[in-house]
């Protein structure tokens, strides 16, 4: 973006973090549960992972807008197919519970119509890797 542009508006830009402390904490904990079984990302776009197709445009933007702006804490893909496995979302208290319904039932929706596991953890601090494993609903002895 040319720094003349934004300037000319009254904008700033910086660097965030992509992950707070304790998404990066989970982040490392999944990441040693799942080896090398699965790749791990993080904060991915919701439209990224789901291939929306209509017969009317219209009814296909209105998907797209509705999901644009969302994304997903974690994603679980197979190293060799690259296939999404899993969607792990993590459960934010700074969310009012109201937000947090209308949110949940337009992801929750979404990866149910694509096909595509969604698992909602609480209290991601209170995992370890075999706990993290069993709420994945990994056998212990295939991960």
């Amino acid at each position: 973006m040319n720094g003349a542009i934004v300037g000319k508006f009254g904008v700033s830009l910086h660097a965030q973090p992509l992950l707070t402390k304790d998404e990066a904490a989970f982040y490392n904990l999944l990441k040693l549960t799942v080896q090398d079984h699965y790749l791990v990302l993080a904060q991915v776009p919701v439209w990224c992972l789901v291939d929306v197709q209509a017969k009317d445009p219209k009814a296909r933007a209105s998907i797209l807008n509705q999901i644009a702006l969302r994304r997903v804490d974690f994603v679980l893909v197979h190293p060799g197919t690259l296939a999404t496995f899993k969607i792990i979302e993590l459960d934010d208290p700074a969310i009012p519970p109201t937000q947090k319904e209308g949110r949940n039932k337009l992801i929750d929706g979404v990866f149910k119509e694509a096909g595509i596991a969604l698992v909602r953890l609480q209290n991601p601090n209170s995992y370890t890797a075999p706990t993290l494993a069993a709420a994945l609903g990994f056998d212990t002895g295939s991960i």
